[in-house]
Order: structure tokens, then C-alpha cells, then sequence
């Protein structure tokens, strides 16, 4: 269990410090406001510091962050998700259908949070060299922290959106920040955690859970080499994963459950998770974006969001092919992957898992109303007595061991153009851990085939990637990397996912900018073919 030691400042949660602007030539007229916080005033003391570090990591709980919205489009760009939402705006862009430019629910509230997370990093890093600290280290920690965090916000901006601003100083109203473009961005977050990694401990004491190790950069660093298609270095960091430093840090739990229960955050398979905490109860949110508030709401809504309608809002849920596919291959002792009941509800589960508790948020039977539709179990709480509440305080495990083991086969894979013996034992790993036989014993696939080609494993990693870390917000980014902008590949994906049908090469393959700010500033250009 976690103690949520992040306490978010109300001293700091603005969008940014102000900065007195002289407006005369005459000093005397420059008067400055003692009541108020400005970058004159403030970077003054090692608590300051801290209290602008914990400002970051405040930006992780908005709508357009991860409290809820972003797991809709995440998951529902993706082939394993779906959008029915009653808001037709909101299912439309996760389904490659993006008409409104400004659309406020994600295309605005989330990339400029993303930036006021950035920019509350940046002003960190802009004056934490400044302020006197009792121990060096303190201040090496946190500017880590800060790294890793603006990389954090960085590549999911950079994966998303891909050609954005650069904005790697303190932001003022005047400034027309360069565009990059997703080259760039991931060698920024790359650059960033990099500098971060080494002045990060290897572990932290409980009372600091929620701050990254060394183990969460190098995980990152390895997504984000990946993503680059920088292969040898994506192994490196991934190695250090896996062995560790003399010892492996890391390990698969043995009850795949574990990754999404509130009672078993924190665990030895995770490498970085966003702390999620019922500890304001269900006050201190007006619904609005108020980043001035000092009760900062840090539960999330990621259950809510995924629940049937009726129950919760239903804005994702899973594609039907999940099941399917989870049911092709037993375990060995005859029965159905655990990892379905974990990860899904569906109308056959109380047959396919007669020992287990099937019923939705504790309903007592299948509502005969949502046929074959699939809802997304996963990050649903276990101590509920009738109805889901408004929020919850499950952590999200945004990096896991399971999913660097089967990236590390990967990377391997594609350095070598054949899949290596250290390969198939990666996968075995993860799909031991689900009771399913070793791929030499496999009865539904075939070893010899898998290992046949470079094409031919990478084609089993995509599998296996899509049964474990199905609805995780990962799915998108592994298309991404995988590529889609061809005919074969996007062919595949709408015979699973009917969304492709909307799909256009050389154009969905990134979001929109907002077009306010294309409007804004004559250096951004907007994405191409919108």
C-alpha cells in the first residue's frame, strides 16, 4: 500500500510564476507586490525548491492528464479499444475523425496541460541552481526528478501530436516557441533522462513512492529509444532492467492481478507508477481547470470513465477480438489465461472463470442489454460494496517489468534480424507468469515457425504484447513504432478495429494541433494534410 508522501502545494500550483515587467524608465514607478508570487520573490529557499518540484507532479492530476481523458484516446486510437461515447465529439476522436481542431475535452485541456506541466518544470530547472542547499544531493535529486518528469510529459506530447513546440525554458506570453518534430522530441526526452538517471536512487523508502528511480528512467529511456527505432541503445537501458546493477531490482509478481489492485501498488514488477490517493475524499474539485487550487483532487477516474452506461460514463471500452484471441491458447493445467479475467468483462466470463467473482461493480448478473460488447476490467477496485464511486485511488502503473521484458525481446530481435535464444526466454517469462506452456510446448503456436524470421517473431511480440498490456495506453504508441502507414498493416488493423476504416495514410498517424495555437504563433505549422 502506498503513503502518499507527494503532498501538492498550494503555494505553486499556477499555470506559472509571475514575473514583474517594468512598464516605465523610471525605477522608482517598479513596485512589487509583496502579497503575491513572482519569480523575484520565490526561488529563494530549498523548500521552495521542493514545493515547485511537487507543482510538476500536480499536473498528473487533470482531466486531460491522467486523472481521466487520456486513457480514452490512448486506448481508444488503439485496435483493443473502443469509443461509444455519448458525446459523439469526444468517441469521434478516438476513431481518426477530427473535426472540431480545438476540441476543448482533449485536444486543448490535454496538450496545454501537458505544457503547464512542462513549463512548472522548466522554472524548476531555471532557478534550482540558485538556491542554496543544506546537501548537494538534494538538489541533484530533484532536478532529476524534474528531468524525468518534463520527459515524462514530453514523450507522451511528442508520440501524440509529434511536431510541437520546443519549449525547454520558462515560458512567457510573448514567446513564439520552434516547432520540433518527433525526431527531435524523442532525442529532448531522451537528452533529459539521460541527465536524470544516474543522480536518481536506486530505490526509495515507502514515505517517497511516486518519485522516479533510477529503474523508472532507464525504463522510459528504453520506450523512448525504441520509439526512435534506436535500437542498441534501447538495449542497453533495457539490459540494465533486467540484470540490474549485480542484481536484478525487478520481478514478475506471481498473481498477474497485482499490476491494477489499490492493495498492491508499489510492487516488485513496477517501475514507475502515477500515485492516485482518496485522501481529499471526494471534495476539492469544482470541475473546473483551476490550477490555483490548493485542494487538488488526487484520486482518478479511470474506472468511471471505462464502466457500461448506467454504472459509469462508458467513454472506452475493449474490442471483442481481446477475447478471442485470450482464448485461443490454455494454460497449462487446462484452463482459460488468467490474464482475460483480469483484463476484461464480457457476457461468457462467468462460464470461462466459474471460481471467480464475474459480476460487474458487484451487479448481480449480465445485463442481457450489452451483447457482445466488452468492458475493460482492468484499474476497477475490489472493495466496492454496490456502485463504483466518482473517483478512486488505484495507481496507474505507467512502467512495468512485463512490458520491458517483452520490448527487450523485441529490441533484441531487431538487432540481431532473428529472434535469439535470451529472446524466446523474455517472452517465457511473461507468459509463464500466466500459467501459459513455454512457446517449445505451446499448442497453439508453433516454435519453429516464430523463430523462423525476423518478421515472424516480431509478428508473435505483437501478440503477446496485445494480451499483456491490453487497455494499458500502450497499444498506440507499439502501432505506432510498429508502423501503420502502409495498406498491408492498416488492413489487418480494420478487419479487428472498424475505426481504421476512418484511418488516412500520411495523416492519422498524429492528432491535430490545436489550431488556436497554429493561429498564435507564425512558427508552428499545422500537422500534415490537415
Amino acid at each position: 500500500m502506498k503513503k502518499f508522501s507527494i503532498i501538492l502545494a498550494s503555494a505553486l500550483i499556477g499555470c506559472g510564476l509571475t514575473t514583474v515587467v517594468s512598464s516605465c524608465s523610471e525605477d522608482g514607478l517598479d513596485i512589487e507586490n509583496g502579497n503575491s508570487l513572482n519569480t523575484s520573490n520565490f526561488w529563494k529557499t530549498e523548500s521552495d525548491a521542493e514545493k515547485g518540484v511537487v507543482a510538476v507532479y500536480n499536473m498528473f492530476y487533470r482531466q486531460g492528464t491522467w486523472t481521466r481523458n487520456i486513457y480514452t484516446q490512448l486506448n481508444g486510437m488503439a485496435d483493443d479499444g473502443v469509443s461509444y461515447a455519448g458525446w459523439s465529439e469526444l468517441a469521434e476522436y478516438s476513431k481518426f475523425i477530427f473535426t472540431n481542431y480545438n476540441f476543448s475535452e482533449f485536444n486543448t485541456k490535454a496538450y496545454s496541460e501537458h505544457y503547464v506541466a512542462i513549463n512548472r518544470a522548466n522554472q524548476v530547472l531555471d532557478h534550482i541552481d540558485d538556491i542554496p542547499f543544506a546537501d548537494s544531493k538534494h538538489r541533484d535529486d530533484l532536478k532529476a526528478q524534474t528531468k524525468f518528469l518534463r520527459a515524462f510529459y514530453y514523450y507522451y506530447l511528442a508520440n501524440i501530436w509529434e511536431n510541437i513546440p520546443i519549449c525547454l525554458t520558462t515560458s512567457s506570453a510573448a514567446d513564439r516557441p520552434e516547432q520540433g518534430d518527433l525526431d527531435r522530441m524523442l532525442t529532448i526526452v531522451e537528452n533529459d533522462l539521460l541527465d536524470a538517471r544516474n543522480d536518481l536512487p536506486l530505490t526509495r523508502p515507502e514515505s517517497e513512492y511516486g518519485r522516479p528511480t533510477r529503474g523508472a528512467a532507464y525504463a522510459l529511456l528504453a520506450k523512448a529509444y525504441a520509439q526512435h527505432h534506436k535500437w542498441n541503445e534501447a538495449a542497453e537501458a533495457l539490459k540494465w532492467i533486467v540484470e540490474g546493477e549485480g542484481k536484478p531490482l525487478y520481478d514478475l509478481v506471481s498473481d498477474y492481478g497485482d499490476n491494477f489492485r489499490e492493495s498492491t501498488e508499489n510492487n516488485r514488477e513496477s517501475l514507475y507508477e502515477i500515485q492516485f490517493s482518496m485522501v481529499m475524499g471526494t471534495v476539492g474539485f469544482d470541475g473546473t481547470d483551476n490550477y490555483a487550487s490548493s485542494s487538488a483532487q488526487l484520486g482518478t477516474q479511470i474506472e468511471i470513465n471505462q464502466s457500461p452506461a448506467g454504472i459509469g460514463w462508458n467513454n472506452i471500452e475493449a474490442n471483442r477480438w481481446l477475447v478471442d484471441w485470450f482464448k485461443r491458447e490454455k494454460t497449462v493445467d487446462g484452463k482459460n489465461d488468467p490474464r482475460l479475467y483480469y483484463t476484461l468483462f464480457y457476457r461468457e466470463a462467468a462460464d470461462d472463470f466459474p471460481d471467480n467473482d464475474n459480476r460487474i461493480y458487484k451487479w448481480d448478473s449480465w445485463n442481457e442489454g450489452w451483447g457482445n460488447r466488452v468492458f475493460i476490467r482492468k484499474y476497477s477496485t475490489d472493495t466496492h460494496v454496490n456502485d463504483i464511486y466518482y473517483w478512486n485511488g488505484n495507481n496507474f502503473r505507467s512502467l512495468r517489468l512485463a512490458d520491458m521484458l517483452l520490448l527487450y525481446a523485441e529490441v533484441l530481435n531487431e538487432i540481431n534480424g532473428a529472434p535469439t535464444d535470451q529472446a524466446i526466454d523474455l517472452v517465457n517469462r511473461v507468459r509463464t507468469r500466466a500459467g501459459l506452456p513455454e512457446l517449445a510446448n505451446s499448442t497453439y503456436y508453433n516454435l519453429a515457425t516464430i523463430k523462423s524470421s525476423k518478421e515472424a517473431f516480431l509478428n508473435h511480440i505483437k501478440t503477446e504484447r496485445a494480451l499483456e498490456l491490453a487497455c494499458e495506453c500502450v497499444r498506440w504508441f507499439d502501432l505506432k513504432r510498429w508502423g501503420i502507414d502502409n495498406e498491408q498493416t492498416l488492413a489487418e488493423l480494420k478487419s479487428r478495429d472498424s475505426d481504421f476504416n476512418n484511418f488516412i495514410i500520411g495523416k492519422s498517424i498524429r492528432v491535430p494541433l490545436p489550431q488556436k495555437d497554429v493561429d498564435n504563433n507564425p512558427n508552428l505549422k499545422q500537422n500534415p494534410n490537415y
